[in-house]
């Protein structure tokens, strides 16, 4: 059991290692890396080992295909303005009729990079002013976007009244409990307490060989597991 659980570690190690790689090829910010890798699997020193002290993150405007004719100004890019660059992301897309793979391979882009820029157009004027006030991450910015608007708005009240930092954990918390009871017909309503219990949240990682969930999770999808083991335990709770 111990070595199968070993195994299984050093996969997901390998795997986070893999992605860290993937993301110093894009020249992600340091800050941004260390934020999109799970840190259950790999730690910083792990993370800024493989970065390597010669490390230097950039905005890839000298790999632009001609400036000339790119809708990405030197002074937008360099100056860094998010919603600026996301509003030419969108204008591209437009312009290649949504081929999203022409995109990246003209603009040297990766896919997840095209996708984070087009999510911030979907946000409230509100939110895209504190993005570019460095205020709301790109990150967590991207996920909020998927909320309706009432939300988004509480969203910019709670960062404005409060000075509240929505971090990328938050938001990704945020966006699946949406999703959740989106799909569950009920109204999700956020709010300062409910972020807080977000951020308060406890939660740790069990994993099951191949022979177990084939043993003890018969025909439950994987991704029904968690809801599986859960309502066990509240009628046993319940009795």
């Amino acid at each position: 059991m111990a070595e199968t659980n070993q195994l299984l570690i050093n996969y997901y190690k390998k795997e986070e290692m893999k992605k860290v790689k993937k993301m110093m090829e894009e020249k992600l910010e340091m800050g941004e890396i260390l934020e999109s890798v799970n840190m259950e699997w790999i730690s910083k020193e792990e993370v800024l080992d493989i970065l390597g002290e010669d490390y230097e993150p950039i905005i890839k405007e000298s790999k632009l295909a001609d400036k000339n004719k790119d809708p990405l100004s030197t002074l937008s890019v360099t100056q860094n303005i998010p919603m600026e660059i996301a509003k030419n992301y969108k204008k591209y897309f437009e312009e290649y009729n949504k081929n999203r793979k022409e995109i990246c391979k003209e603009k040297n882009i990766s896919n997840g990079t095209l996708q984070k820029y087009l999510r911030l157009n979907y946000l409230i004027p509100e939110l895209k002013e504190l993005v570019n006030n460095k205020k709301l991450g790109i990150n967590p910015a991207e996920h909020i976007s998927f909320l309706d608007e009432k939300n988004q708005i509480k969203v910019a009240e709670i960062i404005q009244n409060y000075n509240y930092e929505i971090t990328n954990k938050i938001a990704q918390k945020i966006k699946r409990e949406f999703r959740k009871d989106k799909n569950l017909g009920e109204k999700y309503i956020l709010s300062k307490e409910k972020i807080e219990s977000y951020k308060n949240e406890r939660s740790f990682k069990i994993i099951f060989t191949q022979e177990e969930i084939e043993k003890y999770f018969i025909e439950v999808p994987n991704r029904k597991i968690k809801e599986y083991i859960i309502s066990i335990l509240k009628n046993k709770k319940d009795v």
